[in-house]
């Protein structure tokens, strides 16, 4: 480790622990929705309901003695495992918990993925570490105590494990993603590629052994009702307000006029406003899919899939962009591409996401978007260029 890289690491252990400490002393939404989904699971009470934004809403209110709402959709039942360590104990106590084994979780993974990008190539450039450790989406997943980080160490523990070619190990740790978040889809595209089968099997048992598990203790309605509550969601109108950082979002903005939720779209194109999106998705997997099976044992490859199973999901908020330091720590950005990023990264969406949101102004409301895209085609030209240079 160099010098600067331990300046940069004491730095941000120390913002980050202040910031939690900070944190910890409030009740906010965000850390309420699992600890109120794993209360509900531990009292055999979670059920269809649930998935009623007013009822669950009413419930948090009532278990915390606070003003605070949440809402459960659009996550699996099973997401009500991820807060049952602390579900015991008080909604306060229980938030300071998880907010340390968070950060701990994190860190800890950041230095691991560092680590293993150090082994393999070369050090992570100090801007990427920091950036990685301090962006505004880690310190938005740690003041709202979203489950965000965690998700991030999973998905860490996945690549370290598939990059050491530790297969039932990183199966386990993709089928904890899936199966608690519907998260990493992507990455099962990028290992049938590869043809690592094993680990598919390894974390397709995990997923479903996680799903037989929660399913004795709630009302098994719930899966039968959980596509259907996803799709309802996704058609909501507020899916295209900006705060939804999501290529979806974008073009519903662009193209869908709501009295409430976008009155001022910059032309009336809907019935293009989600095929487009799925299309580019479709195009990407396309495309990565040809890179990977030209560089299969490339990092970029699982940093690509990383990327693609963020820009698929419905409904990307602030704290989902804490997994663009995934690719930020293992893959060689030039140093233009590094500076882009990081300012797409940085701005602040109070500047952009909540101040562009008519006509074509829009197109400066989606920071977080473009450096999703962005990563996403680093990690395609590293795979390319992995293949050029054997």
């Amino acid at each position: 480790m160099t010098r600067g890289q331990s300046i940069a690491w004491a730095f941000a252990v120390v913002v980050l622990a202040a910031f939690t400490l900070f944190s910890a002393r409030s009740v906010t939404h965000g850390f309420v929705a699992y600890y109120a989904a794993s209360k509900l699971l531990v009292t055999g009470e979670l059920g269809p309901q649930a998935y009623d934004d007013r009822w669950f809403g009413a419930y948090v209110q009532d278990i915390t003695h606070s003003n605070v709402r949440e809402i459960f959709t659009p996550n699996p039942p099973t997401m009500a495992l991820m807060a049952l360590p602390v579900a015991a104990i008080g909604p306060q106590p229980a938030r300071t918990v998880w907010l340390f084994a968070s950060v701990a979780l994190f860190t800890g993974a950041v230095f691991a993925l560092a680590r293993e990008r150090g082994r393999r190539d070369r050090a992570v450039p100090v801007v990427a570490l920091l950036l990685a450790l301090l962006a505004p989406a880690v310190l938005t997943n740690i003041r709202i105590g979203q489950g965000y980080l965690i998700v991030f160490a999973l998905f860490a523990a996945v690549l370290i494990a598939f990059a050491e070619r530790r297969d039932a190990l990183g199966g386990i740790a993709l089928g904890l993603l899936l199966g608690l978040k519907t998260s990493g889809t992507a990455l099962v595209v990028v290992l049938m590629v590869q043809r690592r089968w094993r680990a598919i099997a390894v974390a397709a048992g995990v997923a479903a052994a996680v799903a037989i598990a929660v399913t004795p203790f709630i009302d098994a309605a719930m899966w039968w009702q959980y596509p259907d509550v996803v799709r309802a969601f996704v058609q909501r109108p507020s899916g295209s307000v900006t705060a939804y950082q999501t290529t979806l979002s974008l073009f519903r903005r662009l193209c869908v006029a709501d009295p409430m939720w976008n009155p001022s779209p910059a032309a009336s194109c809907g019935p293009i406003a989600f095929a487009i999106p799925y299309a580019l998705l479709g195009v990407a997997l396309l495309i990565t899919v040809v890179a990977v099976h030209r560089a299969p044992r490339a990092h970029a490859g699982l940093a690509a899939g990383v990327v693609l199973s963020l820009l698929a999901l419905p409904a990307s908020a602030e704290v989902h962009f804490v997994l663009l330091g995934i690719p930020l720590l293992l893959i060689p950005l030039r140093p233009i591409e590094l500076a882009i990023i990081a300012f797409l990264m940085l701005v602040p969406l109070e500047i952009t996401a909540e101040k562009f949101t008519t006509g074509w102004w829009v197109l400066l409301a989606y920071p977080r978007l473009y450096a999703t895209w962005l990563l996403w085609a680093a990690s395609v030209r590293e795979m390319f260029d992995e293949r050029a240079a054997n």
